[in-house]
């Protein structure tokens, strides 16, 4: 059997992966990546569709200062080809109900939303000194869900309506489902310095980028490579045993990174290896946040707003958003994408897809009568060993695995308050400065 040798292996190059290769190599380790599938990125690249280039999941990408993602390619001097949401003064959030709309800026805020939602500024004041209590003096608690935490203060259901449309895009689960202290936590962490942006030629290139970064600093990526086994000695890991056009090759490593989720990492390494605290923890909340996502072309832009459009009074859709307005590079001429992201009823099963589906489209037809018009090209469902995160939110494990020199990266173990992009590359950041600390 072929062998190799390597200080770090990483299993997988979604954005965890890859920006863990990229700090890595930065600090002069040498550096191996093995992919399964044929391009990088994983829920972070990009289809195509007749010129149409769309995200395999993500939609908005964090970028600017605070982003510890955008500081992965920064350190490598790798190009980060990005506009910010509508340009520099523009983009947001729109929140939309059947009969009138809210835009968020950093003026009028979240105690704007409020009183959009009570349609009523005196009561919109008083439920705001509810939240501000909460993000400042005592966050709530994981033992109810935001649902009942906001149901102590109004049953208003334009005010439900949007929260869920608002958790469903931006935390992952519906309203009834995240804990009330990790809204709070998610809540207060938008406040961050870092803004978002669409990739200019598709989520794809960036990963492509910053892969070639790493490969100029003499890092190895091998794509169509599958893991078989992670191996593991008197509960130190060693390497793992990789699979690529039928040939196996033992690979040596001082460390092991998987991006593959903690679930596949445990089969990988063997149960026998993790003690009995750890597999506990992996099996209790262990729910996938499933989401169905929507791709369309149409001539004129269904919604023609530079930023995410979230709902209120919806079957199953919470978001929206059409990437071409800001990057009309995305699409062939005279077209436009848009992209749209739905929770089903019960994010932990039974998912009932095809319902899910067929009460977007209805969703769609409601809000936009020239939805009819669209030419509907990828209808994905991210559930299982695909989801939209390997945990539920709130419930993460931990980045260190029982295995002595074993580490997960990405959102099977986000830290608490963060999701999506941005969450991956903290876990990258953490288990990098903690092998080669700095």
């Amino acid at each position: 059997m072929k062998t190799s040798k390597a200080n770090v292996l990483i299993i997988g190059s979604g954005v965890g992966g890859i920006c863990s290769a990229a700090r890595l190599i930065k600090k002069g380790l040498k550096v191996t990546i093995v992919e399964q599938l044929p391009y990088l990125g994983g829920r972070c690249s990009t289809r195509e569709y007749k010129g149409h280039k769309t995200t395999t999941g993500g939609i908005i990408l964090p970028l600017g200062g605070g982003s510890t993602f955008q500081e992965a390619f920064d350190m490598l001097g790798a190009e980060f080809n990005m506009r910010p949401i509508g340009g520099k003064d523009k983009g947001g959030t729109l929140y939309r109900l059947p009969d009138r709309t809210y835009e968020m800026t950093p003026k009028n805020g979240l105690r704007g939303l409020l009183q959009f939602c009570l349609n009523d500024d005196e009561a919109g004041n008083e439920l705001y000194s509810h939240f501000k209590r909460a993000l400042h003096w005592s966050e709530p608690l994981y033992n109810i869900t935001f649902s009942e935490w906001l149901s102590q203060y109004s049953h208003n259901t334009d005010l439900h309506e949007i929260f869920q449309g608002h958790v469903g895009g931006f935390v992952g689960v519906n309203i009834d489902e995240c804990p009330a202290g990790e809204f709070f936590r998610n809540l207060k962490l938008s406040a961050r310095t870092y803004g978002f942006g669409t990739a200019v030629n598709g989520n794809i290139d960036l990963m492509n980028s910053l892969a070639a970064a790493i490969k100029n600093k003499g890092g190895r990526i091998s794509t169509e490579t599958s893991c078989k086994q992670i191996l593991v000695e008197n509960g130190i890991v060693k390497g793992a045993i990789v699979e690529k056009d039928g040939e196996e090759e033992t690979i040596n490593a001082d460390f092991v990174i998987s991006n593959a989720g903690p679930d596949l990492t445990v089969e990988l390494a063997g149960t026998e290896n993790f003690e009995k605290s750890y597999m506990t923890l992996l099996t209790e909340h262990n729910f996938k946040t499933p989401v169905v996502h929507i791709s369309m072309s149409t001539d004129e832009p269904i919604e023609d707003f530079p930023g995410i459009v979230t709902f209120g009074h919806t079957r199953r859709l919470v978001f929206l958003e059409t990437p071409s307005v800001t990057c009309p590079e995305l699409v062939p001429e005279g077209k436009h994408i848009t992209t749209t992201y739905s929770v089903p009823k019960l994010s932990a099963g039974p998912l009932k897809l095809p319902e899910t589906i067929e009460m977007v489209m209805l969703d769609l037809r409601d809000f936009y009568p020239n939805f009819q018009e669209a030419e509907l090209f990828h209808i994905a469902t991210h559930h299982s060993g695909w989801p939209a995160m390997r945990r539920w939110p709130g419930y993460p494990m931990p980045t260190r695995t029982p295995v002595v020199n074993l580490y997960n990266v990405g959102d099977g173990c986000q830290p608490l308050g963060y999701v999506g992009i941005e969450a991956c590359a903290i876990t990258a950041r953490d288990v990098s400065n903690e092998i080669a600390p700095d």
